[in-house]
């Protein structure tokens, strides 16, 4: 009789093996990879603020160039420092994931903080950390870098107030006074309707670049595959975005296209002595480069290499149906 005890054992490593396997056939490793990316991209649910990419400030030129490729204006926000009404609408809306989500689905988030009765502004609560005393901003750098933004601004004197500023010629124009106080809802319905279509959102403009930024350090020999398949994911956002976009795929796409290009001549030349080389070339080529140009290219050359038998036949195919009586 099998005691409950074996029975336990047995029942462990038969799940063991199973992870096993589904690791070594690589099951496990595309969601996790999955996971990861999502994990390193999207803000938190819980304080999207609290990444310091969020906030245009943290890096303004980087901020220009996101509202541009999204075709997205930068929305400023501004608060007053030291203003209990300011306070307050921080405290509830910064921290608040559906205001901050419904600001980076339209646009580029840019958070700016003007001087309070004292005529000053803040500084940091921890020289080291530099952790910002302003609700839902965890550094102050978020904030000091968008202070260029308010130059040419009339500050109006009911504070928050969030102002569309369009990225190529830094025209401005305040949105109602009263939306930052109506919640979530209402900003997202608002700025839905200042658009005709709706932009690609930062979340896949961040993905599209990481990807185009992993096919660059996969470039190397013993890397191509890992590399392809980050083009051939960068290459499903495209659809989204302008030339400009494409332009940067092709460049990160240059020397794999060039070592694509070389692979196929020499599959092409290994045809001329060695039929089944050539074709095992070409097999290579198509798989790893599945989904890119030269990946096509190799899976035509391929198909045009089938036996003239089953070329025949399917050539004979049209000619038999048109010779069955109606």
């Amino acid at each position: 009789m099998i005691s409950p005890l074996f029975l336990t054992l047995a029942l462990c490593f038969s799940l063991s093996d199973g992870i096993t396997d589904s690791v070594a056939d690589g099951s496990l490793p595309n969601k996790e990879t999955q996971s990861k990316e999502t994990q390193s991209v999207e803000s938190t649910a819980n304080n999207l603020s609290a990444d310091t990419r969020y906030w245009a400030g943290s890096d303004m030129e980087k901020a220009k160039t996101e509202a541009l490729h999204r075709k997205v204006p930068i929305l400023l926000l501004i608060v007053r420092d030291d203003d209990p009404v300011s306070s307050s609408w921080s405290r509830q809306h910064l921290n608040d994931s559906a205001f901050l989500t419904a600001l980076e689905k339209h646009g580029v988030p840019a958070l700016a903080c003007v001087p309070g009765p004292s005529g000053k502004i803040h500084s940091s609560l921890e020289e080291q950390s530099d952790s910002c005393p302003l609700d839902g901003c965890g550094n102050c750098k978020a904030h000091q870098g968008s202070t260029p933004l308010l130059e040419n601004l009339t500050i109006p004197k009911l504070l928050p107030r969030i102002f569309s500023i369009d990225p190529a010629t830094g025209e401005a124009r305040a949105i109602p006074e009263d939306l930052p106080f109506r919640g979530s809802k209402a900003l997202d319905s608002y700025l839905a309707g200042r658009t005709e279509t709706t932009p690609p959102t930062r979340r896949e403009y961040r993905f599209l670049l990481k990807h185009l930024d992993r096919a660059r350090e996969y470039s190397g020999y013993e890397e191509f595959e890992k590399g392809c398949q980050e083009l051939v994911a960068a290459k499903r956002y495209l659809s989204l975005f302008g030339q400009e976009m494409t332009g940067l795929w092709d460049q990160a796409y240059a020397p794999y296209r060039g070592r694509g290009i070389q692979m196929i001549r020499k599959a092409k030349h290994a045809l001329k002595t060695n039929r089944m080389l050539g074709a095992r070339l070409l097999t290579r080529v198509a798989k790893m480069m599945a989904g890119l140009p030269e990946g096509e290219r190799a899976r035509h050359l391929l198909s045009a290499l089938q036996p003239r038998e089953e070329k025949s036949d399917q050539e004979a195919k049209p000619v038999q149906d048109q010779n069955i009586p109606n």
